[in-house]
């Protein structure tokens, strides 16, 4: 094999390398800031409906039917600009009929209920669900009597993480590539230079023992440094033996080819 061979062959080594190690961690990192990014944003959205949730629920326990809550609109205004990117804030009543949403479409639209049932007994516990193309989180509303008075729901597009993510994946991407190929570069070089010797060494070994097998003219020595180069194998016993074998023959065929004149 001819030394632009192998560095052919490990230059192509050392790019599946580098691409295998590199993808991995780019999926790894994507993942670990996806699942950063995702309890962010419910952590967010959580704190937000929980302070929602507390003018609504002080307002219900003057005794106020929740569709005769006043500044309601204003309330989820409020919320939905601390929360870009979703599709809607919604109020809901016990049967999961729309009575206020900041978009107005969604009034009187009939939607799932569901409760989640906190581990002291309340009714009114935060929880969040896909559904279908949009990912739901929910608190729901109690009277001073711990009794269901509705919900208040948060709607948000179910890709609406998808944009960032892919963002900070080709930014991951690039960072990587420009690290690795240095790396790579420089791997490549230190292979070549670790595989000069050793590669040396070897075609010394093969020149040699080519030579043993040319008639009239078996070496007599092999080069001193062959036996400390050749990959810390006993290239210089091998060698050895081998020129004995041949010795042998040759001895041996000469005596065949003396008795042959003699008969």
């Amino acid at each position: 094999m001819g030394s632009g061979s192998f560095g052919a062959r490990l230059a192509a080594f050392m790019a599946v390398a580098v691409f295998v190690s590199a993808l991995s961690a780019v999926v790894m990192w994507t993942r670990e800031q996806a699942r950063r990014l995702d309890e962010a944003v419910t952590s967010q959205v959580g704190f937000v409906l929980s302070e929602a949730k507390a003018s609504l629920e002080t307002q219900l326990n003057l005794g106020l039917a929740l569709g005769d809550l006043p500044q309601v609109d204003g309330l989820l205004a409020r919320a939905r600009v601390a929360l870009p990117g979703i599709q809607s804030v919604t109020v809901l009543d016990e049967t999961g009929t729309v009575l206020f949403s900041t978009n107005a479409v969604e009034v009187g639209e009939h939607l799932p209920v569901r409760t989640s049932v906190e581990p002291n007994g309340g009714v009114s516990g935060f929880w969040s669900e896909e559904r279908g193309d949009e990912r739901v989180y929910g608190v729901g509303l109690a009277t001073s009597f711990d009794t269901v008075a509705g919900s208040l729901l948060v709607r948000m597009p179910a890709g609406a993480m998808d944009e960032p993510m892919r963002h900070y994946a080709l930014t991951l991407s690039i960072g990587a590539v420009l690290i690795v190929l240095p790396l790579a570069l420089l791997g490549w070089l230190a292979g070549l230079r670790l595989a000069a010797g050793p590669r040396r060494s070897l075609s010394d070994l093969a020149a040699t023992l080519e030579g043993l097998g040319e008639v009239g003219r078996i070496r007599a020595e092999l080069p001193a440094q062959l036996a400390h180069q050749t990959l810390g194998l006993p290239a210089a016993a091998f060698t050895d033996a081998v020129r004995r074998r041949l010795t042998i023959l040759d001895e041996a065929e000469r005596e065949v080819a003396r008795l042959d004149e003699l008969a």
